[in-house]
């Protein structure tokens, strides 16, 4: 599976002007919520946050202090942020790519 770092990296979006590409990914993006494939990748972001705030929490023993719970969500939180918005994208491609590929400006 291909990791799409920004919205230019979707091959739809990137031959379009910023603008446009950026209402057709909004547009895609609040239609994606209708598909159990979202829902799988939301699911997917509650389990990764569960198992990396308990390896960090293995890794890294110690009492909590605000300096550690900071690192634990600097850490923690993104990768399973990126797997969640790479779900979303993957529905967004598969049901709604009509809408990404729109150049209609209005």
């Amino acid at each position: 599976m291909k990791i799409y770092w920004t919205k230019k990296s979707i091959p739809e979006l990137r031959d379009l002007p910023e603008p446009i590409r950026d209402r057709n990914y909004k547009e895609a993006r609040s239609k994606a919520s209708a598909h159990y494939e979202h829902w799988l990748g939301a699911l997917l972001f509650f389990a990764l946050i569960f198992i990396f705030f308990s390896l960090f929490n293995t890794l890294f023993p110690g009492e909590n202090a605000l300096w550690r719970d900071i690192a634990q969500c600097v850490l923690c939180i993104p990768p399973a942020v990126m797997a969640w918005d790479q779900c979303t994208i993957y529905v967004m491609r598969k049901y709604y790519r009509h809408i990404l590929i729109n150049k209609d400006p209005g």
